[in-house]
């Protein structure tokens, strides 16, 4: 065969296979397209399936949208039962957005507003518990006024003026609750003195009648405005807190003590050994400088508990108990002073529950005697029993 033979021959079955190749591939493409429109087909539909199904799950558990009004119902009621404060409210308010249905949470200001015209609502509604005027009657329609300057608003200070039943006990099972207790009055000054105090109220004894009684904690300040009202013939009996005053029998006696201030700096030294550490949950609570006896038995109460976890023994160096006990500094020194100031105040403290649920009678006064004799401080005692014989006279008149 021939060179040029050979040369055909070759070329006839180089085109033969080119040509089958061709035609195969030319089907692989044809095959390839339409896998993929098929495949870009399907997902297009999964996708909007996927979607149609979100929105059926989401209209049939979505919660509608609340109005308004249910939202300033709700952080009102946050702020005034849950007494939560107004920046946690917002945050309250913020987490619960999506499940509540609440498009926008509202701001701290917000809350704020919401709370400033609730007052300004209720003070309205409190001008109705109008008594007889002061000409006609010695008191009002049996109400108690609670007096007190209450937290700071700027640089001033608030004077709150709330009034409540003066037979609440007679009817109701406990203390006095929020419910039971009208705001009649509030005004903001600088600093307050007795002549201001009686002025501010004797403008209210003008509008609502003469209140049937007082009830105020021991401060000067206050006791001078008493005392201007009755110089001005518009005076009432006058009942002292008891918790202002339990606070005051537990300071004269205490405050002089030797082992006192050294109690309570060295709850303050613990405090600041524990803070940021492993140990932080043993730090003990914090307690103000001002009216201090009033929260003190907290810190006894907590030193107590602390010391009871540090028995004599030794303790392996480096460890947590042995952190524990190197941070006691001299507390371990004040065990008779807790001891004594626990047995005086959870007299005390048992006693005011006693009173404030079920009021200040004859029978309440009674129970209360086995548990004045249990106080290690007699002359504690002998001065709470004054001054419940004292007010309980008050309180009969």
């Amino acid at each position: 065969m021939s060179q040029l033979s050979k040369m055909k021959r070759s070329r006839d079955q180089w085109k033969q296979k080119a040509k089958q190749r061709g035609d195969h591939n030319r089907y692989q493409r044809k095959q390839i397209a339409r896998l993929r429109a098929e495949r870009n087909h399907a997902t297009k539909a999964l996708q909007e399936t996927q979607a149609q199904l979100r929105q059926l799950e989401a209209e049939r558990h979505a919660v509608a949208t609340r109005s308004k009004v249910e939202v300033v119902y709700l952080a009102l009621q946050l702020f005034l039962v849950a007494r939560l404060g107004f920046r946690a409210v917002c945050r309250v308010l913020s987490l619960l957005a999506l499940p509540l249905g609440i498009n926008k949470a509202p701001c701290p200001q917000t809350v704020i507003h919401w709370v400033i015209r609730l007052t300004i609502v209720r003070l309205d509604a409190a001008r109705k518990l109008r008594g007889l005027p002061v000409s006609q009657a010695p008191f009002t329609n049996g109400l108690i006024w609670m007096i007190d300057i209450s937290i700071g608003l700027g640089s001033g200070k608030i004077l709150a003026v709330l009034a409540f039943e003066a037979h609440h006990h007679q009817r109701e099972s406990g203390a006095p609750a929020r419910h039971h207790v009208h705001c009649i009055g509030v005004a903001v000054a600088d600093a307050w003195t007795g002549e201001r105090m009686a002025a501010v109220l004797g403008r209210l004894i003008a509008t609502m009648g003469r209140p049937a009684a007082s009830l105020k904690d021991s401060g000067s300040d206050l006791q001078k405005a008493v005392a201007v009202l009755e110089d001005d013939g518009v005076g009432s009996p006058c009942l002292d807190d008891m918790s202002h005053a339990a606070a005051g029998m537990r300071k004269r006696p205490y405050q002089q003590h030797p082992a006192f201030e050294r109690f309570v700096s060295a709850c303050g030294r613990v405090s600041g050994k524990l803070k940021h550490t492993l140990l932080a949950c043993f730090a003990p609570p914090p307690v103000r400088t001002k009216a201090r006896c009033m929260h003190v038995h907290r810190l006894c109460t907590w030193a107590d508990r602390v010391l009871q976890l540090s028995p004599p023994g030794s303790a392996k160096r480096g460890s947590l108990f042995a952190q524990l006990r190197g941070a006691l500094d001299d507390l371990p020194d004040c065990k008779a002073l807790i001891k004594r100031f626990q047995g005086d105040a959870g007299a005390l403290m048992a006693c005011q529950e006693m009173l404030k649920t079920r009021g200040l009678a004859a029978a309440t006064v009674a129970q209360c005697a086995p548990l004045i004799d249990t106080m290690p401080t007699v002359a504690i005692g002998q001065e709470f029993r004054t001054s419940l014989a004292h007010q309980l006279g008050i309180a009969t008149t």
